[in-house]
């Protein structure tokens, strides 16, 4: 299991979440963000909409499996750059 802090350095819009989810289906380990009291799974479209993630957001990116590695790098540059 890989688990990042991650920083939100952007404003998010709702344009994104479909995108994120859509990454995060590409890859075959369990996605996770924690912030606060929920967590919430990164290929629920549901579950990612609820997320209100702004600029400034501090949360947790939590990777369990065989791809951990290749879908933290790539999920953390969606709200780092």
């Amino acid at each position: 299991m890989i688990t990042k802090t991650i920083t939100v350095n952007k404003d998010m819009d709702m344009d994104i979440i479909p995108y994120l989810v859509q990454s995060a289906c590409h890859y075959d380990c369990a996605l996770h963000i924690s912030e606060g009291n929920k967590e919430i799974n990164m290929k629920s479209i549901m579950g990612m909409t609820v997320l209100n993630l702004r600029k400034g957001t501090i949360f947790e990116l939590k990777a369990d499996g065989n791809d951990e590695t290749m879908a933290v790098s790539e999920i953390a540059g969606c709200f780092e750059a």
